[in-house]
């Protein structure tokens, strides 16, 4: 007999009231669901094809990173997923949160990569924050703890206070300017294996930059946990445009 738990009641009492939906497609699913069969069986597992050191299909390894591996569950330009990704951004709706935590917890342990220390999400500037309400970084990161059972720290990394959004600019211009954009704390991070994490990695280089700070405090590993990546060389318009709206 299936144990029902406190969170079982919970998710279904909050299904009667806000019906939950298909992240991808939108279509209705059961309280216990986080994605449709349909959805589920037609996205491509980014996961079982990216290069763990750079996270692309189509390995960039001679870059230079400043993280050791990559976990991307979904590509960005696939399906639904850009539309997804932006309501998650948004409004906050984090089912492909959900998925994508329990996708990398998945590999993370099918490789037999020793659990991190601690989850640290990409930090979004105090004004960003207010106005929208929530960092999106922040929110997989819960998920990613509560799937791991390891705490989440917000005090490791901060983001300087900016109206120019790094999604306006090409790739040369983000590797520049991301160096400006963002800062540690005071943390002595010697030896410490930390999981590195944000919604979408497009480029890389504000999660470069992110590990390189973590990197300097001392920390031994930083891996990277995305719930989608950006395949460089086959973005639609439809997904620029979503991506313009960041």
């Amino acid at each position: 007999m299936t144990k029902i738990t406190v969170n079982d009641i919970k998710l279904f009492v909050l299904d009667i009231l806000f019906p939950s939906r298909c992240p991808f497609c939108g279509e209705f699913i059961m309280w216990n669901e986080l994605c449709c069969e349909s959805c589920r069986g037609t996205l491509t597992a980014a996961n079982d094809v990216i290069c763990r050191k750079c996270g692309q299909e189509k390995c960039r390894c001679d870059d230079k990173f400043s993280y050791d591996m990559v976990y991307g569950s979904y590509f960005f330009d696939d399906g639904n997923v850009a539309g997804s990704v932006y309501r998650f951004k948004h409004e906050g709706e984090s089912n492909i949160a959900e998925l994508a935590a329990a996708d990398t917890v998945q590999h993370m342990k099918a490789e037999g990569i020793p659990l991190p220390d601690f989850i640290v999400p990409v930090p979004m500037s105090v004004r960003k924050r207010i106005a929208r309400g929530h960092n999106q970084a922040e929110l997989f990161g819960k998920s990613l703890g509560r799937a791991l059972g390891i705490p989440i720290k917000r005090d490791l990394l901060f983001k300087m206070d900016t109206k120019d959004e790094q999604h306006k600019h090409n790739e040369a211009e983000r590797k520049e300017r991301v160096k400006s954009l963002f800062y540690g704390g005071n943390a002595n991070l010697s030896g410490k294996s930390i999981l590195l994490c944000d919604d979408v990695m497009t480029t890389g280089s504000t999660l470069n930059e992110c590990a390189a700070i973590l990197k300097n405090a001392g920390a031994e590993r930083v891996i990277v946990s995305v719930c989608a990546v950006t395949r460089l060389n086959g973005q639609n318009s439809s997904d620029k445009k979503h991506m313009r709206k960041e």
